[in-house]
């Protein structure tokens, strides 16, 4: 009996209102170290102990240490000051109940835990059509070229090595053309860095919010591709640098020019004056001098950022955005960004970045409807390219991650192999290309939201930044692995299982394979993977009965 190990508060996450009249609750417990947890509570006003109500929870996920015990009490008005304890009962035989004065023998008169109100802005939601949406990113410099005649720059050729400063000429009317690829891909979700004006090929330096980047065309040209991927079923979010600005954004460049005496003096983090091109006089992200960091909890900035999200949603009918280094941002303009946002576009997603545990930012419901997940992807890696963990370890990072957040947030996960921050998948698994497929495989059978980076799908490789970020092999298709890449996000696309259903794993005793269920209103669908060179012959004792799993394949079984 470990009852160090057993966690719950009466707040978030612990308790979620999923709607004002449905609480959901979570209990914490040392892995194998209870038999059963139960929910006892009762409305204050009532009769104690005659209006008792008992809810049995059950494992949700496990990892090597912790099991999650979840259960949801459905009440027959709105929640307001229900109480409420807990009952464990431990596999040794004994038996406790956990208040917040902590544990007693006996059944607890004082100290419960207690709802006082489930309010409306108390309520998790996030997007509909973000659960299980398969996205796709692009980096539009590198993607595909339309307007050939553009003299910006003195371009290399379309398969030139990248490098931090060359243009190869990519552009929205390029990317525009695509758009029957990306549908016949099966892609929901167009994610694309920024298009505004900016400094660098990257255009993470913004100079201008308000217009495209020359480079890559014109506003008409970002209104009329959004507008031809709705009309193929593809939504579009855009990347918001709201964190920081280039040098040459026009407040930053004032203040440069007057110092303190500025209007704009406060939109930074100015430490001496004058300024100087340099991280020594102003803060800046990652400490590069190009990239100022702007003053988020200034209330003239944030107006301005939302004015700028506002605009983009009502003149281009994006669907959302994704919030650049979101972990560095004033936690209190991120609130206030989502309530502007929110009131005017209920539906527009709302992406943020984070390398790292994201709780903090959408699991209270009041920041971001979903992250980017790196642990996702640092897990696939280790497992699928490069072989440092076994089945077990990697069933116990994805129940680790799995538990840090709501159901619903966990479909909306934004789970990427790879991105334009990272190097290729393929690349990180030495090219070789049975270990992508299986990643990828993996990747749309899992729950949340899988992510392609453009040119995966073709095998496309490539080390960190500026090598991740070469152009779209075109010429040189994979074919083999497009078709499977084609395969996969079909299954996602049309089985409700994989798209939004429960998550189970289930037990191999092999290092190299990992098998998982999922499960939605009677459908389910197993899927075994083998990254080792060898075939595995498996027996689960259910109606699956014995499965034969090929060297560095998935077997899927479907049932019924």
């Amino acid at each position: 009996m470990n009852l160090s190990a057993v966690m719950h508060s009466s707040t978030v996450p612990y308790r979620q209102p999923l709607a004002r009249n449905l609480l959901h609750f979570r209990i914490f417990t040392a892995k194998d170290d209870c038999s059963s947890v139960t929910l006892h509570y009762w409305k204050r006003s009532e009769p104690y102990p005659e209006s008792l109500h008992t809810i049995p929870f059950h494992i949700r996920y496990m990892d090597g240490y912790q099991a999650e015990w979840v259960g949801d009490a459905i009440l027959a008005e709105e929640a307001h000051y229900i109480k409420y304890f807990f009952q464990l009962q431990f596999a040794d035989g004994q038996e406790r109940y956990y208040s917040e004065y902590g544990f007693s023998r006996e059944q607890p008169q004082l100290g419960c835990f207690e709802v006082l109100q489930a309010n409306e802005t108390d309520v998790l939601s996030v997007p509909e059509w973000a659960k299980g949406s398969v996205y796709y990113q692009i980096f539009p410099e590198r993607f595909a070229a339309g307007n050939h005649a553009k003299t910006l720059h003195d371009y290399v050729t379309w398969n030139a090595v990248p490098t931090r400063e060359n243009y190869f000429g990519g552009d929205l009317e390029g990317i525009k053309n695509k758009l029957p690829y990306l549908h016949q891909l099966g892609v929901e979700c167009l994610y694309m860095t920024p298009v505004f004006t900016g400094d660098f090929n990257h255009k993470y330096a913004t100079t201008d919010y308000f217009h495209v980047d020359p480079d890559f065309g014109t506003d008409d040209d970002l209104i009329s591709l959004v507008e031809q991927a709705h009309h193929h079923g593809i939504r579009v979010i855009l990347d918001g640098v709201f964190n920081h600005c280039g040098i040459h954004f026009a407040p930053f460049a004032d203040v440069v020019a007057n110092g303190k005496a500025s209007p704009y003096s406060d939109w930074f983090y100015c430490k001496q004056y004058p300024l100087k091109i340099d991280p020594e006089y102003y803060e800046c992200v990652g400490d590069y001098p190009y990239m100022p960091r702007l003053r988020t909890a200034n209330p003239k900035v944030r107006e301005y950022i939302v004015s700028v999200m506002l605009h983009w949603l009502q003149t281009a009918h994006i669907d959302g955005w994704r919030l650049d280094v979101a972990d560095e941002l004033d936690t209190a303009t991120v609130r206030y960004l989502r309530e502007r946002v929110k009131a005017a576009y209920p539906d527009a997603l709302l992406l943020g970045e984070t390398w790292s545990d994201a709780s903090r930012m959408v699991c209270e419901g009041d920041q971001f409807d979903s992250a980017m997940n790196y642990l996702f992807r640092d897990a696939m890696v280790d497992f699928f390219a490069k072989d440092r963990i076994n089945a077990q370890e990697l069933q116990n990072r994805l129940s680790h991650m799995l538990m840090k957040y709501p159901d619903a947030t966990n479909l909306c996960m934004y789970n990427c192999l790879d991105s334009h921050d990272t190097a290729r998948f393929l690349t990180e698994a030495s090219g070789e290309k049975g270990r992508l497929k299986l990643a990828i495989a993996f990747q749309m059978l899992f729950p949340g939201s899988p992510a392609l980076f453009y040119g995966d799908e073709l095998g496309l490789a490539g080390e960190n930044d500026p090598d991740c970020r070469r152009t779209m092999p075109w010429e040189q298709p994979d074919n083999e692995l497009l078709q499977w890449t084609k395969k996969m996000v079909h299954l996602r696309r049309h089985n409700t299982a994989v798209r939004l259903g429960e998550y189970h794993i289930l037990q191999t005793g092999i290092p190299d394979v990992v098998a998982f269920e999922r499960c939605y209103n009677g459908e389910r669908i197993i899927a075994v993977f083998n990254r080792s060179v060898l075939p595995q012959t498996l027996d689960f004792t259910d109606a699956v009965g014995t499965v034969n799993v090929l060297p560095q394949s998935v077997e899927i079984i479907q049932i019924p």
